[in-house]
């Protein structure tokens, strides 16, 4: 893998997971004001599937590793990742006790 393709995954990566943060996000706001609260499993699913998505792109890139250099931008990615699915994970929690709590 060239040092372009590695770069071109790690963007995708960071693009895939970005979505997911702006859908998570949309799901906190939701929550917050009380409103929209039917869409917020169909949000989680499409915010979930950005995060999968990323995850095949991560996949590549782990598939070849021991014929690529370390990268920031790399790295980066992973860790944006990871970060957004702390944040699907938190968001999975709170939803039943939002919903229990009406």
């Amino acid at each position: 893998m060239t040092d372009d393709q590695l770069n071109q995954i790690s963007m995708q990566m960071l693009t895939c997971s970005g979505n997911a943060k702006k859908i998570l996000s949309e799901v906190m706001n939701d929550m917050n004001s009380g409103e929209g609260e039917t869409n917020l499993d169909s949000k989680m699913v499409v915010a979930h599937q950005w995060l999968v998505k990323a995850h095949k792109y991560q996949n590549k890139v782990i598939a070849e590793a021991e014929s690529i250099h370390y990268s920031v931008l790399f790295t980066h990615a992973q860790d944006t990742l990871m970060n957004i699915e702390t944040i699907e994970f938190i968001i999975k929690k709170f939803i039943p006790l939002l919903r229990n709590a009406k």
